[in-house]
């Protein structure tokens, strides 16, 4: 079994090339070269906090379609666990004893939310079961305001974000290099 992950210091994540940047923003978020790029070029950052927050704000200045391609780097609640990076394996949970009927379901949502929206569902899970939160999708669909959905699913992986980086985020007393 492999070890959890770490977060670098912000001071040396501010300091890293390219490609081991982009290993700790994978962390944050789902790999996306683009928006890791926006950040990467809005170094340095005094604290993951001011990351997230730039980061929201660099979402929020791409172009409808830029968007489009960052919520669908996160992977669909109930993916085949081979899918999912380890973090969103810890987050999507265990098996439930009904858990074929449960991910039989998502599929199906999944599938919906996207004829209607186009792109990925995203929600913080939040240590949340799969089946509490097939209402949440429901609802979601049946609002049908595409604008609207972007922007919460968008306004949900800075979320899964920011609850990754306090999870991740190494003690004063933990050595500086990355754990990735």
């Amino acid at each position: 079994m492999s070890a959890q992950p770490s977060l670098p210091a912000i001071s040396e994540t501010n300091h890293l090339p390219l490609s081991e940047f982009t290993q700790v923003i994978s962390l944050l978020f789902e790999p996306t070269a683009l928006l890791t790029r926006r950040i990467y070029d809005s170094r340095p950052f005094e604290s993951y906090d001011r990351l997230l927050d730039r980061a929201d704000e660099l979402i929020q200045d791409l172009s409808p379609l830029e968007q489009l391609e960052v919520v669908n780097a996160h992977p669909r609640i109930g993916e085949q666990a081979n899918n999912l990076s380890a973090l969103s394996r810890v987050e999507q949970g265990t098996r439930s004893a009904n858990e074929d009927a449960v991910l039989a379901k998502w599929a199906e949502l999944n599938r919906k939310y996207e004829e209607v929206y186009g792109f990925r569902f995203v929600v913080f899970v939040n240590g949340r079961s799969k089946e509490s939160l097939l209402p949440i999708a429901e609802e979601r669909i049946a609002h049908g305001n595409k604008i609207k959905e972007l922007a919460t699913g968008l306004s949900e992986m800075v979320d899964i974000a920011r609850d990754r980086a306090r999870k991740l985020q190494m003690s004063p007393a933990s050595s500086p290099s990355p754990k990735i």
